[in-house]
């Protein structure tokens, strides 16, 4: 019996394009790139190995969120607003029940308040989330979910999960350990060498 090959549909695609993640010559790049490492021209070939690196990181973070999109679509959900249905589940199960200010939803996402403003408003024309005034200061509001929203988060975050984990099935399970680790320690070579000033607009501002 002969198989058809399902394509993504024509937005997907066009998503992946824009994102320049249809190019399938990276891989071999990288090996070519930390072959002539090994040998003559030692500095520039390094130097080219770290551009792919962090060129590949960043298409890599890229394709799992068009991924990600696509899958929570039929929910009517996009990945940066899901995940803050998310935190604002996990914040309640940790007995938080007056919710989150914006302006902490903004650094959870580490985008502008301006941008949360922007997840939030949907949200709430979807019923999804509700505000609150804040006890500290009542000038001030949080956000916290619905019912609606905690009924939607419980159905479709363990389906979501499952499917985001099978994503990485390319890779085996050592393999995806083995990778978290190399990130963790990049991750703490990238903070040593980040400026202090730096990192604290990054925390203050939520960019």
């Amino acid at each position: 019996m002969r198989t058809t090959r399902i394509k993504p549909d024509k937005e997907f695609h066009q998503a992946l394009e824009q994102w320049g993640l249809t190019d399938s010559d990276s891989a071999e790049r990288l090996r070519l790139l930390a072959a002539s490492a090994r040998h003559s021209d030692m500095d520039r070939s390094v130097r080219a190995l770290g551009i792919e690196l962090f060129r590949t990181l960043n298409a890599s973070t890229r394709l799992f969120e068009v991924i990600a999109d696509h899958h929570l679509r039929a929910a009517g959900l996009s990945a940066p607003r899901f995940r803050l249905l998310v935190w604002l589940n996990v914040e309640e199960m940790h007995g938080n029940k007056q919710g989150i200010s914006p302006s902490r939803l903004s650094r959870f996402q580490n985008v502008s308040k301006n941008t949360v403003s922007a997840l939030l408003a949907p949200l709430e024309e979807q019923g999804l989330i509700e505000r609150t005034l804040s006890r500290e200061d009542k000038r001030k509001f949080n956000i916290r979910l619905s019912k609606a929203g905690r009924d939607l988060v419980c159905a479709t975050l363990p389906k979501h999960s499952s499917f985001m984990a099978e994503t990485l099935a390319g890779l085996t399970v050592q393999e995806q350990a083995t990778l978290v680790s190399l990130l963790h320690k990049l991750q703490l070579a990238l903070l040593e060498k980040a400026p202090q000033d730096g990192l604290d607009r990054h925390k203050s501002n939520g960019v």
